[in-house]
This record gives C-alpha cells, sequence and structure tokens, in this order.
C-alpha cells in the first residue's frame, strides 16, 4: 500500500511538472520531470525485485498440494530412470492427470512471476507426457499400464511397441525437469529434488 501512495504522490507531482512545462515551454523543467520519471521508475523495479522474494499465500499453498501429488507422495521417484517398456503403476498417473486436467485455471496459477513460468513450463510437459501414456499404454489387469498387452511375449516384441515405449520416455526429461530444477519450493529431500 506504501509504494501505491508513493506512486500516486509521484506521478500527480509528474502531471503538474508537466502542467508548468506547457504553461511555460522557455522555463527549464526537465530536471524535474527525469528526476520524478526516475523515482516512478524505481518505485516499480523495487517492487518488481521485492515480490519476487517471498511466496505469496495463494503460492505457498498450491507449493503444499503440488508436493502432495508428487514429492512426498513419491511419485516423482516412479518416474525417475523409468523405462515404459516395465509396466508404470497406474497410481503413478493419477497426479499427472490431476494437474494436466484441473491446474489450468486461474486458481491454480502461481502468483511468483518465477514459479507461474516453470508452472506453465511443468504443465506443458506434464500433458505431452500425459498424451503419449494415454496414446499407447493399456491397463495390464495388475494396477499398472504398460505398453505390453497381454498377449504378446515380452521377450520377442514387435519394433512398434519398443518405438512407442521409447516416444514415452522421451517425454520423461522435460516432465521432470522443472520438478527437480525450478520447483525448489515444492520438492521434497526424499526425492533428490
Amino acid at each position: 500500500m506504501f509504494l501505491v501512495v508513493i506512486e500516486t504522490v509521484l506521478f500527480v507531482v509528474a502531471i503538474v511538472i508537466t502542467g508548468f512545462w506547457i504553461a511555460s515551454p522557455s522555463a527549464n523543467y526537465e530536471p524535474y520531470a527525469t528526476l520524478f520519471g526516475l523515482l516512478g521508475g524505481s518505485v516499480e523495479l523495487f517492487r518488481r525485485f521485492r515480490s519476487h522474494g517471498a511466496l505469496s499465500e495463494h503460492d505457498r499453498q498450491l507449493t503444499k498440494n503440488f508436493r502432495a501429488l508428487f514429492a512426498d507422495s513419491g511419485q516423482i521417484r516412479q518416474y525417475q530412470g523409468h523405462d515404459f517398456l516395465l509396466p508404470l503403476r497406474k497410481e503413478a498417473t493419477t497426479p499427472l492427470y490431476t494437474v494436466v486436467e484441473t491446474w489450468t485455471d486461474e486458481a491454480h496459477y502461481f502468483v511468483h512471476p518465477k514459479l507461474r513460468k516453470t508452472q506453465a513450463s511443468f504443465i506443458k510437459a506434464a500433458t505431452e507426457l500425459a498424451n503419449e501414456i494415454v496414446r499407447y499404454t493399456v491397463p495390464d489387469g495388475k494396477g499398472n499400464v504398460s505398453v505390453i498387452t497381454r498377449d504378446m511375449d515380452p521377450e520377442n516384441l514387435p519394433p512398434h511397441v519398443r518405438n512407442e515405449a521409447k516416444a514415452i520416455d522421451a517425454k520423461l526429461p522435460m516432465f521432470l525437469r522443472p520438478t527437480r530444477n525450478y520447483w525448489p519450493y515444492a520438492t521434497s529431500s526424499r526425492d533428490g529434488a
């Protein structure tokens, strides 16, 4: 609130100086206009850098929700180093689908600019990974999803099945990178992030 008052005062003073300058163009008002312009810009810079430090209550709650979905639940570990030629527990896909399906409204967006940018990258990567999982996997009847159907011999897989697993595997690094590198507030030490 204090910054808004300072900005308002600076804006009013700048308007008054501009009015004087228009009324008397030969007078030397440039230094004053420059001074108040710089002060107004400084207040804006201060606001931007100050807001990047602490997380808002909204962001803290979203961070807690993210940790509950991925980090604290151990779901990130399910994806780290996973080869999609092997089955994946179906429960590991639930947080992924939750983010893709429900974290696309304003209530689920971070206020913090850096976290918001990272979140956009994460949701994009999560969407791409979820699409590949949906496209290429089937339930195996044992609580897993797999690219290998029940009637296939795991020892003699057709090339297209291996390619499908590779397509999913290729999406994992982009999904894991924001989680590991850019969400330091949102990862658990259990997940090595």
